[in-house]
């Protein structure tokens, strides 16, 4: 929750006074973006133990920190705590990660025997008190706010097979075990546990609420309590229990998640007579929680119900059919009517805030920010969906919004309707630019531009909007021209470059010359996802222009320092060390600094030839395309060999399922990605047959090709074809995740064509040139619902679009490449003075598969055609096909 205080240091304020009562002398304290440190000079903190939290409520936070620092300060130990109050809200919002949630106070004891003593002294000084409970934890005492748990302190920092540094705890027998934050008390099995053992707890078994509801399945858990389904066992039907924790998400006026649960129920209770909310069937308190208890609804949120029914619009756009969006844009103008018309705000209007019901009818769900006039409310909401007044509010309390919010709400939503994605700024851009190639938006357009105007005062009224419905007709729906050509790719491309150099620290010193650290994670700055290597591929590609070649200079000597320091390689080619060694010996090469560019080949050698994860982005797939690449440009033989050793160990751990091939990661291997079985270009067999197909033609392997042919028959097999799309599931065992479709270089279309573009040009296989085609289709289609990353959204996309440019040489698919980046243009900002595209979340980030390089790479390429980065050049064609245009 924001906060207006203009008294920014109040906590270490509070601090400070508790040192210099004490005497003033033997502490520092330093502080980052979230935390405030407090440490005991000369008393380093040791790695690991039995640490303990304090948890508060916005209101309870200052007496919690002045209660503990107290003890904490006269005890010699180290503590931390966030830096200002309005930081801490953020461990407390709804939507916080249960396993960080409610953490104030973090406590670093010496040993054991000392967190026993001070969570004593801390429960005794901080007794009544409130704060949720800590999830993650233990209680010291049931009903405090003290809690303990084994975890890391300093922890040994190791870099992990995802491309990540991970904190680790030393077991032991000296090994490392990751230190998990989950949302249950779980030490390691090695933690002898010094407190006293709670009485046992009852056994897990059906939970039975209020002697009524049995509970069966958990929809959802979060910070301020889950969502069930039960059976009411009075009735026999299937319910929906919403539960509100007590102290969790309290904000200033006091009012937790229990509370909002109360004042949801007021709500359903004064809108049941509408008949476009669920049916309350309950409402009880247990344990100081709050339950609500509805009817179970049957149907989608509109939300899915668009995902299911999006495809694509004749030969022009991508979304749903006027004929099926009238009846349903009518129907929520109806349902807001209802609610306006008992005097009441729905808050949150948005996709899974409405139920479409088998027979068509909508009802209104979740309704935590609905409201009266002249309520104080905590603004909030789905972004996207909230009107600009409310956007700027959110997270702060202010006067329940206008009925104008809510009217932006549905704008947004018959975008939705008509366009199949959500509609970003610039918003009323992005409506003229979609309308032009998408005929149900080009139909709706003026009351989507009426609903969504910036200013509430010129918002349509519902009696506008019911009189602009009743003269339209699904057949006047057709699109209003062209999508314009992009205009700014120069100064897209010129700008971008400028910024990458400008933001670059690569002195000796420096942890990165782009450091990525994301909510305490940190990237592998040698990685090509988040790292220098992908963004010093981009500036190699701007050579020769002086202020590039000086950065990549720069870059080059950061890079090969770090790489010889840290001596870890990890095998993927954009989250291992494989794609660092292939940007570092071409950047070098490029600038004629011969000494780094052997140093690069000489280290390709020691990457791993075996190895549990095959895909490309983190195994032994893109591994070999890597040392391939090497190998052609130094023609080394040490390197061609070390390739062949990666493609046998690769091609030994092919099985099959229904016939088909596949190269599942192990359920074993210490990855996220651990029993993953893709269909994919990153994790999955398109990325695999890909390597394997530049593999045998360089390695002169035609035995290999056998493998090449069979994945591209699965993907004959497995294609969803619609008209002249096609989409295939993103996983092998879940065909469901192909909803929503996927068009992108991760997990869809484009980037299953990029394998099947080249497997025709190596082979000539109709088949795979006609699906390569769909694929090109469903990528263009599609581009109005993409994104700006590089791995699943426009750049991605278009890299494919430029290979069917270059491979079939159709220069249909380099116009189409354009209006790709012509979307890109669209979402482009001013920032000091540079014209850049933000990630998905308004943020100007460097790297290349989710920022600047990324989008960057395509644009380059787009303007000059050069090769694809990252891959090994061009295959060796087929004899000429006569199909061929």
């Amino acid at each position: 929750m924001k906060t207006r205080s203009g008294h920014p240091d109040l906590l270490r304020d509070i601090v400070t006074a508790e040192i210099v009562r004490a005497g003033g002398n033997g502490w520092s304290i330093g502080r980052d973006d979230f935390w405030c440190r407090v440490l005991p000079d000369g008393r380093p903190i040791p790695a690991q133990g039995w640490k303990l939290h304090l948890s508060a409520t916005m209101l309870s936070a200052p007496v919690v920190l002045s209660c503990a620092a107290r003890v904490l300060v006269e005890a010699e130990c180290a503590f931390k705590f966030p830096i200002q109050l309005s930081e801490y809200w953020k461990l407390l919002e709804p939507h916080c990660a249960r396993a960080q949630a409610g953490k104030f106070v973090t406590v670093y004891p010496r040993d054991d025997a000392e967190s026993v003593r001070l969570a004593a002294l801390l429960d005794e000084a901080t007794h009544g008190l409130p704060g949720p409970v800590i999830l993650s934890d233990r209680p010291y005492r049931e009903g405090g706010i003290v809690y303990y748990r084994y975890g890391a302190f300093r922890g040994h920092r190791v870099l992990g097979n995802d491309g990540f540094y991970e904190v680790r705890l030393r077991t032991p027998d000296g090994g490392l075990l990751l230190d998990e934050r989950r949302p249950t008390f779980s030490p390691p099995a090695f933690a002898t546990c010094p407190f006293e053992a709670p009485p046992p707890r009852r056994s897990a078994g059906s939970v039975l609420l209020n002697d009524r509801f049995l509970v069966r399945t958990a929809v959802r858990h979060a910070n301020r309590g889950g969502v069930y389904y039960a059976e009411d066992t009075k009735t026999g039907r299937e319910v929906v229990i919403k539960e509100g924790r007590p102290h969790a998400c309290a904000d200033l006026r006091g009012v937790d998640a229990a509370g909002r649960i109360r004042a949801e129920h007021l709500r359903l209770r004064e809108l049941a007579p509408s008949g476009v909310v669920p049916a309350v069937v309950d409402f009880f308190e247990q344990g100081g929680h709050a339950f609500l208890v509805e009817e179970r609804l049957p149907g989608l949120t509109l939300q899915r119900w668009v995902d299911r029914h999006t495809g694509p619009l004749g030969e022009t756009g991508f979304g749903l059919d006027a004929a099926r969006v009238l009846p349903l844009v009518t129907r929520l103008l109806d349902l807001v009517r209802a609610v306006h018309d008992r005097d009441r705000r729905i808050g949150d209007l948005s996709p899974n805030n409405v139920m479409v019901l088998p027979d068509g009818e909508l009802r209104l769900i979740d309704l935590e920010h609905a409201a009266a006039p002249g309520d104080v409310v905590l603004v909030g909401g789905t972004a996207g969906y909230l009107a600009p007044e409310c956007a700027d509010q959110a997270g702060r309390l202010a006067p329940a919004p206008e009925e104008s919010a809510d009217r932006y709400s549905l704008g947004a939503l018959v975008y939705l309707l008509a366009v199949g994605a959500h509609l970003d700024p610039p918003v009323l851009a992005r409506v003229a630019a979609t309308a032009a190639d998408n005929p149900t938006l080009a139909l709706l357009r003026p009351l989507v531009e009426g609903l969504v105007a910036a200013e509430p005062e010129r918002r349509w009224s519902l009696d506008a909007c019911e009189r602009f419905l009743a003269g339209l007709t699904p057949g006047d729906a057709t699109p209003t021209g062209t999508s314009p050509a992009p205009r700014l790719l120069d100064r897209l491309v010129d700008d971008g470059i400028a910024h990458l150099i400008e933001t670059m620290d690569a002195s000796e010193g420096s942890p990165s010359p782009w450091p990525n650290v994301t909510d305490d994670i940190e990237a592998d700055p040698c990685a090509i996802s988040g790292g220098a290597p992908g963004i010093l591929g981009v500036l190699t590609l701007a050579l020769p222009a002086a202020p590039v070649e000086d950065a990549v200079a720069a870059v080059c000597r950061w890079l090969r320092r770090r790489l010889e320091d840290e001596d870890v390689w990890r095998p993927g080619l954009y989250f291992g060390r494989s794609g660092a060694l292939w940007a570092l010996h071409d950047a070098a090469s490029a600038i004629g600094d011969a000494e780094t560019a052997g140093f690069a080949a000489r280290a390709a050698l020691r990457l791993p030839a075996d190895g549990p994860s095959p895909d490309v982005t983190h195994g032994l797939a893109g591994c070999g395309l890597a040392v391939l690449h090497l190998a052609s440009r130094t023609g080394d033989p040490g390197l061609r060999e070390h390739a062949v050793r990666i493609f046998d160990r690769l091609l030994g751990a092919r099985a099959y399922l229904d016939g088909h091939p596949q190269w599942p990661t192990p359920e074993s291997h210490d990855s996220g990605l651990a029993g993953t079985n893709h269909f994919g270009f990153a994790h999955g067999i398109a990325g695999i047959g890909t390597a394997l197909l530049y593999a045998s033609q360089a390695l002169d392997r035609p035995d290999w090709m056998a493998a090449v042919d069979e994945i591209a028959r699965t993907f004959a097999a497995y294609a969803e074809v619609d008209g002249d799309t096609a989409w295939w599931p993103t996983a092998r065992d879940d065909p469901e995740t192909a909803r929503p479709r996927r068009p992108h270089w991760c997990s869809g279309s484009s980037g299953v064509g990029t394998f099947l573009v080249r497997h025709w040009a190596a082979t000539g296989d109709p088949v795979s040139l006609v699906l390569s085609r769909k694929a090109a289709v469903a990528v263009h289609r599609t581009r109005r619902q993409s994104g700006p990353a590089a791995c699943h959204g426009l750049p991605g996309d278009g890299e494919f679009l430029l290979d069917m440019a270059e491979l079939t040489g159709e220069e249909r698919y380099h116009r189409w490449a354009l209006d790709l980046a012509g979307c890109l243009e669209l979402t482009a900002v001013e920032r000091t003075g540079r014209l850049l595209v933000p990630d998905n979340r308004g943020d100007i980030v460097p790297t290349y598969l989710g920022g600047t390089a990324g989008t960057l790479a395509f644009l380059l390429r787009l303007r000059h055609r050069h090769e694809r980065m990252w891959l090994p050049g061009t295959p060796r064609l087929a004899a000429p096909d006569p199909g061929r245009r």
